[in-house]
């Protein structure tokens, strides 16, 4: 009898673990729609949607364990109506095993950037909404080593009458600070570009930056504005270098650049579409001047009444030989969307694998997980639910796990589903203070010192700044002869340092603030 009940369980362990591994997500009476993915800390996922239409649209994070078995859900914005509608675009897992949301508000009238981050227990940590006059919203964002985020923005204008760009990079502290706002492909330095708009981006291990998006470029000729694809290349201070247009005759017909990637060579591959009639999903390589050293378009074979359409948007690689990517697919020959498709391409470009999803359609999205797998996140066809789907690199259903993870193990107490509310979200509507990418280098390479109190009786204490981004620091106290007579160490972060005065002589002393051996700031004060 124990061997039958043993046998009986092991069938049914290898049945379980045998399931094809989808999951729908969302209620029969409420409309769901597909933003963005992301994997947890703990082997879990996170998605990200949209929940009903205008004027009652509220993100929608749903967090489910390594199987896709939801254990909560939260909705961002209370009520109904505009008051704290909002339209998610990004999710991101942070560092800390929070996440952190950028998308856009629209309950001022216009449509605003938000972003939004939450603690591991999904509790809002802090929120900003920055209130525009153009239409505007949050991308991609990233987190940067130092625990900080830059993210990719659309249509912010920081000076409406003097300048214009629809591309911008935000960059924030790991607490929410914005340490700057820097605008790329500037209408006043670069006149034949208008409407920029940024489809993607990423930091290489150098510390450059590199966007990819769509631009209107004006023909000289007729002027006329005809819509191109767009490469920015910055260097690590997030000085534009170059901008690379894809013009000539060579690159008629391709109007954007949905993606790209860096490969371990340096080269860069671009996700774009060549449009003439239907678009065909194009891959293009650069170099880092963003010079195209190829094009090429895969032979990515019909299936059925579908054939693949627009861009390839997701480009990811598989232990940096293998390129995968997903595409729109066609049931019109000019481009309709049908359904989704997955696709491994090689290295240069040629067709090797695909899967078809017939009963899902954009918006959608895909992430390479911890496992080697690929968790994809679609639209239903008639945008009410969300798709998921896992796959194999050989791009087959993976099948479920047959036992359960720890899940949300950072958090004391099990975290229940609820509704966010966003009224505590700090508005900003007056940027112009907010220095750019170059005015925030020059107020950091410094180290202003204050002494304190001035004039200083038997003890002066010295109030520095910016020590955050420097090392090696030192404080020197001179007297008025050149002398010196003090020396104090301080650690990086630290924003005082003090010194007993009581024996000096009554005069005048100078304080200096070194970093290495370079002088950083310095201040004069007196002891009575």
């Amino acid at each position: 009898m124990r061997k039958i009940l043993l046998l009986l369980l092991l069938i049914l362990n290898q049945f379980c673990f045998s399931q094809n591994w989808e999951r729908v997500l969302g209620l029969s009476n409420r409309q769901e729609v597909f933003s963005h993915i992301a994997e947890s800390y703990d082997r879990g996922y996170l998605i990200l949607g949209r929940l009903n239409d205008y004027p009652d649209s509220r993100s929608w994070i749903v967090k489910t364990d390594i199987n896709g078995n939801i254990l909560y859900d939260f909705i961002l914005g209370t009520g109904m109506g505009v008051s704290q509608r909002n339209i998610p675009e990004c999710l991101l897992s942070t560092q800390d095993g929070g996440f952190i949301v950028s998308g856009s508000f629209t309950n001022t009238g216009s449509t605003d950037i938000g972003i939004m981050k939450f603690d591991p227990c999904g509790n809002l940590e802090w929120c900003l909404h920055f209130a525009n006059p153009d239409i505007a919203w949050g991308q991609k964002i990233i987190q940067t080593p130092d625990g900080g985020y830059t993210m990719l923005a659309h249509g912010f204008e920081r000076y409406p009458s003097i300048t214009k760009s629809d591309l911008s990079l935000f960059r924030l502290d790991a607490n929410g600070n914005i340490l700057w706002i820097q605008p790329y492909a500037e209408r006043i330095i670069h006149p034949l570009i208008s409407d920029s708009h940024g489809n993607d981006f990423i930091i290489t291990s150098d510390g450059d930056y590199y966007i990819v998006g769509s631009c209107g470029w004006i023909d000289t000729v007729s002027g006329a504005s005809i819509t191109k694809g767009i490469i920015i290349g910055a260097d690590s201070l997030r000085n534009e270098k170059w901008i690379s247009i894809l013009t000539g005759e060579e690159f008629e017909g391709y109007i954007s650049i949905a993606s790209l990637v860096e490969k371990n060579t340096g080269n860069f591959y671009l996700g774009s579409g060549y449009t003439n009639g239907n678009t065909n999903p194009t891959l293009l390589i650069a170099d880092s001047l963003g010079v195209i050293l190829l094009d090429s378009i895969p032979l990515i074979p019909d299936f059925g009444e579908y054939v693949p359409s627009n861009n390839l948007f997701g480009l990811t690689f598989f232990n940096d030989d293998r390129l995968f990517t997903m595409t729109q697919m066609s049931d019109h020959p000019f481009g309709i969307t049908g359904c989704i498709a997955i696709h491994e391409l090689d290295t240069l470009g040629g067709w090797v694998n695909s899967f078809i999803e017939t009963e899902a359609t954009w918006p959608f999205a895909f992430v390479k997980t911890s496992d080697d797998r690929f968790l994809i996140g679609a639209t239903s066809l008639e945008y009410q639910d969300i798709i998921l789907i896992k796959l194999t690199d050989s791009l087959k259903y993976d099948t479920q796990y047959p036992f359960a993870l720890d899940h949300d193990y950072l958090c004391p107490e099990p975290i229940v589903s609820k509704t966010i509310d966003l009224s505590s979200c700090e508005v900003i509507v007056d940027v112009k203070d907010i220095p750019t990418r170059k005015e925030y280098e020059a107020r950091v390479s410094l180290i202003p010192i204050t002494p304190a109190p001035n004039p200083a009786g038997d003890y002066v204490r010295f109030l520095l700044e910016n020590t955050e981004y420097h090392s090696k620091i030192r404080v020197v106290c001179y007297d008025i002869q050149g002398r010196q007579l003090a020396e104090l160490p301080v650690n990086s972060g630290i924003h005082e340092t003090g010194l007993d005065v009581s024996r000096w002589r009554p005069g005048m002393y100078m304080a200096v603030v070194y970093a290495g051996n370079k002088q950083m700031g310095k201040a004069r004060f007196v002891v009575e």
